[in-house]
């Protein structure tokens, strides 16, 4: 007699269904698992051994146990497939009912408890998709699983308690778990409130237009001007993130396991600032074997990349970018599968004018030879440069202002975020803006007298029309585009 547990496997970030085939007949002793399982699940016979014996149950010794993950030519990786692999054999040894409206998902300790796995949150959806009306995880996990609908999830501390609430059914004491208030989102709290940062209101401006119309934006000025407070106050001015956008992030950071459940779901928008050493495998993701690895980008989904000192990146890595900045995709591609990954991110990068730093310094003197500056422009590619929406100069401020303004006179992240939400808000409601001859004409002239390719046109045009957004205005006026044009080219 054959028993059949549903579960799921990672593929990417998603998940794949699988079905736990499990044969227990009379014969040699031996425990077989077949269907392409990692390392990591050949090791569960162990592990699975040991919970069974130690919650109390005759593990069926002088049998031969077969166990099949199907399909047979997907390959299966991770130690989520314990549970359903003990559940599969103790079976029809306790005539247990059949399953097939539920998922099991777990990995077994050898005390029988149940602990937490990864992507369990792609499990749920899977399981979702296909009609399972129940889905038996670790309780480390329930609140993650929980944010998938029309699931009932039912969280388990160890076999004992799952074998118990199967067995008894309706009569058992394992309660679904309570789910919250999905939509009960706030916005992110900043890391640097903007009241903290005195001065540079053209940068503040800047930033304000690029949060409102999700653009990229290049900061460029001396060291020490506050280029990274003000990229990194940003998160503090941006809209909450939907359910929608929260199940997306939390899908992504469960199956990639950079954080543990605890902090699961992910309820602010997500600030990447990796290192300028990281590797291309860093930045757009990797496969370790069958394993994808997602990179910055794809981590950065829904909220904000960060890259300081961008001229110091390898060159092609930063080329990587081309692709995502466009599509908000990428296709990672190896021989044996092409994957999808997410990449809807707000860029936002800082440098340094020159390789010295200070060339545009209102008192200290640039040592760079014209060939150093040359040379040091020439490590960012054009094509890049042309998909930034915004280029801002982050002058130095003077000492005294620093010390005489007063924070309560400086406008705070909340205000600007007010801002932000207003112009969202309004294009929403405006359905397409439009956009009058006279100023189409004088659009069109400044774009090619500062020779702007096709793409850095429309893009001007997109920031000008989020301009209008922040003023209430149904069209797109003259002096929307000549504001515009003060962030479309880089800064000498």
């Amino acid at each position: 007699m054959v028993t059949h547990i549903a579960s799921a496997t990672l593929v990417g970030i998603g998940a794949h269904l699988v079905t736990v085939e499990a044969e227990v007949v009379s014969g040699m002793t031996n425990f077989t698992i077949v269907g392409l399982p990692d390392a990591k699940i050949q090791e569960a016979r162990e592990r699975i051994r040991s919970a069974i014996k130690q919650s109390g149950f005759q593990y069926p010794y002088n049998f031969r146990i077969t166990v099949n993950l199907a399909p047979s030519d997907l390959r299966k990786e991770g130690t989520g497939f314990d549970v359903p692999i003990a559940l599969a054999i103790l079976s029809k040894p306790l005539g247990l009912p059949d399953l097939d409206d539920a998922l099991v998902i777990g990995e077994l300790a050898l005390d029988g408890s149940v602990r937490p796995v990864r992507g369990v949150l792609a499990a749920a959806r899977a399981g979702m998709r296909a009609g399972k009306r129940r889905m038996f995880v670790p309780a480390e996990n329930a609140a993650e699983a929980a944010l998938v609908e029309n699931i009932e999830i039912y969280p388990i501390k160890n076999l004992k308690m799952l074998i118990d609430a199967i067995a008894k059914g309706a009569r058992s004491d394992l309660k679904s778990f309570e789910r919250g208030d999905k939509n009960n989102f706030t916005a992110t709290k900043p890391e640097i409130d903007f009241a903290d940062i005195a001065g540079n209101e053209f940068a503040k401006r800047a930033l304000l237009i690029a949060a409102a119309g999700n653009f990229h934006c290049l900061l460029q000025g001396p060291p020490g001007v506050g280029k990274t407070m003000l990229a990194r106050a940003v998160p503090g001015i941006l809209a909450p993130l939907s359910s929608t956008e929260s199940l997306e992030v939390t899908e992504i950071y469960s199956s990639a396991g950079v954080v543990g459940p605890e902090q699961l779901p992910i309820t602010a928008r997500p600030f990447r600032a990796p290192h300028h050493s990281a590797s291309t495998s860093a930045l757009i993701g990797s496969w370790n074997g069958r394993t994808l690895k997602p990179g910055e980008i794809t981590l950065a989904h829904r909220g904000i990349l960060f890259l300081d000192e961008l001229p110091e990146f390898a060159r092609n890595v930063l080329e990587q970018l081309r692709q995502p900045l466009e599509a908000h995709s990428l296709q990672l591609a190896r021989a044996y599968a092409t994957t999808p990954l997410p990449a809807h991110f707000m860029l936002i990068a800082a440098q340094n004018p020159c390789p010295c730093g200070f060339a545009t310094h209102p008192t200290r003197t640039c040592s760079c030879t014209l060939q150093q500056k040359r040379i040091y422009a020439k490590k960012i590619s054009g094509p890049l440069l042309d998909r930034i929406d915004l280029f801002c100069e982050v002058a130095a401020t003077n000492l005294n202002a620093l010390t005489a303004t007063k924070k309560s006179a400086i406008k705070n992240s909340a205000a600007i975020r007010e801002e932000v939400l207003a112009a969202q808000k309004f294009a929403m409601g405006r359905g397409e803006i439009a956009l009058p001859e006279k100023t189409k004409i004088f659009a069109t002239r400044a774009a090619e007298k500062l020779e702007l390719s096709a793409r850095g046109f429309t893009r001007l045009i997109r920031v000008s029309r989020t301009i209008a957004d922040l003023a209430s205005s149904a069209s797109i006026e003259s002096t929307h585009v000549a504001e515009a044009l003060q962030y479309r080219t880089p800064q000498s």
